[in-house]
């Protein structure tokens, strides 16, 4: 039988529907409108492309699989190793009308039917340096937004407390927030709220002397 599989598809196009989850990679595989293979490995890129090598020699392999949590590191993997990959974005894949339900072998499918099919949206690939370069941007926009969260807690907290008249009114930046940091030691409050506080402006400190 593997013999007579191996004639069949040599020299074919194969499509392959990938579900990514953090522990397995869910494997729909097509080729000529049918299915040739359903399967669940690890999710382990060497497992993926030794699983390509010994069972599709000389075959052109297209992958398709939704962008998620893993960014396009499996993209630029695979593209590396001489196939192709199309990165779909989240639930734009097609939905066939008579069916609701929704599961990682069904969704692998669908990618699968879809893909030979080319019924599908692409999604934009940037290259590495560019996603590296991003992600700073990414990062400092996280961190002001942490700071203002930081800062409007800390506000929360004084006001509910009563104690917004020991402390810069009006919006806050780098010289306000400094200011309050050394309000708070001075100020004459029970250690709770104290530890509180501190714990606003410095977390590792406050945990280390209250341990």
């Amino acid at each position: 039988m593997k013999k007579i599989r191996d004639f069949i598809l040599k020299g074919q196009r194969i499509y392959v529907g990938l579900e990514d989850a953090k522990k397995s990679w869910k494997l729909s595989v097509r080729s000529n409108k049918i299915v040739v293979q359903r399967l669940s490995i690890e999710a382990e890129y060497e497992k993926l492309r030794n699983y390509f090598r010994k069972n599709f020699p000389e075959c052109k392999i297209t992958v398709m699989y939704e962008a998620g949590f893993r960014g396009f590191e499996l993209h630029d993997k695979l593209v590396s190793d001489g196939w192709d990959c199309v990165v779909t974005p989240p639930h734009t894949v097609t939905q066939e009308k008579c069916s609701k339900q929704k599961n990682d072998p069904i969704d692998a499918s669908r990618l699968s039917k879809n893909l030979e099919n080319g019924d599908y949206k692409k999604c934009h690939v940037p290259v590495r340096q560019v996603r590296e370069d991003r992600q700073v941007s990414r990062l400092y926009g996280q961190l002001q937004n942490d700071i203002t969260r930081t800062c409007n807690r800390i506000r929360r907290t004084i006001e509910y407390h009563g104690l917004e008249r020991y402390f810069p009114s009006g919006a806050w930046g780098r010289k306000q927030y400094q200011e309050a940091e050394k309000i708070v030691s001075g100020l004459k409050i029970g250690e709770s709220l104290r530890f509180v506080l501190e714990m606003f402006f410095n977390p590792k400190i406050a945990l280390e002397q209250n341990q």
